[in-house]
């Protein structure tokens, strides 16, 4: 239990469980067993049960949130650095909103092509690999992120979530547009929410700057890559559609 509510901020050097180690790769293997489960219940489960279980991933992705938030305000962290301005909580921002309205015509290929190769991405390639795995914030980065999966992989393989190329130029132009907001608040302010402008020392993320440059060079490879992402996700999506959809 030793550090298991220290911010990765106040670790020591050496008490990571590092990136593709065993730790890591029990993290997971857990992420795929969660979102198989919640996949296989979502598929048989009936119309009212199925709004509830979406419904309850929504509130569960928002409270953990603000948990981890309220742990970091009364902590000796800046709060300021770790607002949830991030990628991924903005999709469990429209993973609620998905949820308030199941049938709308809003979210689904953008939480499809956009927000889920973000979380599976977050969890190949964490953030938290400085910490320990049994820690508090290592847990709500994997649970965080597989709620996302889960929910998105649930409505897909139930054929709630249509996969069109048409879809695809949509979600691409509101990352732009989202990566520009945020970039100026990250520029006026001097922060770092989603990664626009420092690494972090993120494996991925230092292949992207190592590739495309230092400054704005970075924040435009990783644009770039994002939508080099979306649509390898949205073929292999396709092809899982062709196969047993």
């Amino acid at each position: 239990m030793k550090y298991f509510w220290t911010h990765r901020d106040n670790i020591p050097d050496g008490y990571g469980y590092g990136q593709f180690t065993p730790a890591h790769f029990v993290w997971l293997v857990l992420t795929v067993l969660f979102t198989a489960a919640v996949t296989v219940i979502y598929k048989g489960a009936g119309t009212a049960e199925r709004i509830l279980i979406l419904r309850v991933i929504g509130a569960a992705l928002i409270f953990i949130d603000v948990v981890k938030m309220i742990l970091i305000a009364r902590s000796d962290v800046k709060l300021s650095e770790y607002l949830p301005l991030e990628l991924c909580s903005f999709g469990a921002y429209f993973i609620v909103c998905d949820s308030i309205v199941p049938d709308n015509a809003v979210f689904g290929q953008m939480l499809l092509t956009l927000f889920l190769p973000a979380a599976i991405m977050a969890v190949i390639f964490p953030t938290t690999q400085a910490l320990p795995s049994f820690n508090f914030y290592t847990i709500h980065q994997f649970l965080y992120h597989g709620l996302i999966i889960s929910y998105v992989i649930a409505r897909f393989a139930s054929g709630e979530i249509p996969n069109t190329y048409a879809g695809v130029w949509p979600s691409i132009l509101k990352i732009i547009l989202l990566a520009a907001v945020i970039y100026v608040i990250d520029t006026v302010f001097d922060k770092n929410f989603m990664f626009l402008r420092d690494t972090y020392g993120n494996p991925m993320l230092e292949a992207i700057r190592k590739t495309a440059g230092d400054g704005f060079a970075y924040t435009i490879g990783l644009v770039c890559f994002c939508i080099i992402v979306i649509h390898i996700f949205y073929l292999f999506f396709r092809f899982i559609s062709f196969l047993f959809l």
